[in-house]
């Protein structure tokens, strides 16, 4: 998502605007100034520590309410820690201020879309490029955005933690149930985990396209960017692989509302592998049909342009290592690491903090299985 993958090196490069606060203002108990604390916020963003350089840049823009630019960085400090409702109301700020602002015009349309508000985040990118008609980031997500606004319908479920719309026909049928499965799932994971979603969920149902396991993953519709999307086209004639589907891609949700979106890719997806069902001998039948192992390291990035068969044997592997981790440690350690690496900290350092074991000892255990 190019929101996701701004440069905080030309984020931070409006910082210079700051250094002389027109209020003169301090806060209170404290001498610091505004241009201060967005460099507390500037070192903050350039070591991953959003928890961090979102006080700082709150704390600044509470002192200068007036610079647009504050107000941006706020706003992104809180999406990339995943609080979504948070980073909304100073990006709108900021633009109200400056709508210029393209950055701020890119981040706050994809906290619309994945609140769901597909076609504010359209007229958002709209009002954006009006200022910068040949920024790529606005025209790409224009252009993948705008026929999802066209393709929905009018239909809209809303459930107490999810918000349900079709792209193609409407099917009641299938929303009601999948709303009921969502709900129970919310449940039943958040108290494995003890930690709740705090963000309305989107949810997007293709009606016109084959429902298929997880466990034939298909690359282009299994990545989680901010809405759980479901192929429905038979999905309730087979409702356990459609438990198994939904609870994947909840996890996943969970996940990036805990800003832990920098988790290596074994991890994210070996929870969300783990927490499909209570039956993990489906993992060992996966894992004894494979002589092979991969190492962890190579299982950080994305499982794109592997076979069907290394995928399997990917997700397995991931599964396998989460659930090492809670035997070792407990599932509450899991949290800790999520909640770790949202914090900014390094992979290995945060690993090593919530596990109580290094990480290279860790991935050697578990590549010796």
């Amino acid at each position: 998502m190019p929101a996701a993958s701004l440069s905080v090196v030309v984020l931070i490069s409006l910082i210079v605007s700051l250094t002389a606060p027109a209020s003169g203002a301090q806060r209170q108990g404290s001498n610091a100034t505004p241009a201060q604390l967005a460099r507390d916020g500037q070192t903050a963003l350039e070591e991953k520590r959003y928890a961090d350089a979102l006080s700082a840049f709150t704390a600044a823009s509470r002192l200068a309410p007036r610079d647009a630019t504050l107000l941006w960085l706020t706003g992104y400090s809180a999406y990339m820690l995943g609080q979504l409702t948070e980073a909304r109301g100073p990006l709108e700020q900021a633009l109200e201020l400056n709508p210029q602002l393209t950055g701020a015009s890119t981040v706050l349309a994809v906290v619309q879309y994945r609140l769901g508000r597909v076609a504010d985040a359209v007229r958002t990118l709209e009002a954006g490029l009006k200022f910068a008609p040949k920024d790529r980031d606005l025209l790409d997500l224009l252009a993948r955005w705008r026929p999802e606004v066209a393709a929905q319908g009018n239909y809209e479920a809303r459930a107490t933690h999810f918000s349900v719309r079709f792209q193609g026909p409407s099917d009641d049928l299938t929303a009601r149930r999948i709303v009921e499965i969502l709900e129970e799932t919310y449940w039943r994971i958040g108290r494995l985990l003890n930690t709740y979603p705090t963000e309305p969920i989107p949810v997007v149902l293709f009606t016109q396209q084959q429902f298929r396991s997880t466990l034939a993953p298909d690359w282009a519709t299994a990545y989680y960017d901010g809405r759980i999307k479901i192929p429905t086209d038979g999905a309730l004639k087979d409702q356990a692989a459609l438990k198994s589907a939904l609870a994947h891609e909840f996890t996943h949700a969970l996940v990036a509302q805990l800003g832990a979106s920098a988790a290596p890719r074994w991890l994210n997806e070996g929870l969300a592998e783990l927490l499909e069902s209570d039956d993990f001998t489906r993992i060992e039948r996966v894992l004894a049909r494979h002589s092979r192992r991969f190492r962890l390291s190579e299982l950080e990035q994305p499982f794109n342009g592997l076979s069907v068969d290394e995928a399997s044997l990917a997700y397995a592997q991931s599964a396998f290592a989460v659930r090492k981790i809670v035997d070792l440690r407990g599932m509450s350690a899991v949290v800790s690491l999520l909640q770790a690496i949202a914090r900014g900290l390094p992979f290995a350092s945060a690993f090593q903090q919530s596990i109580s074991m290094r990480y290279d000892e860790f991935s050697a255990m578990v590549e010796r299985y």
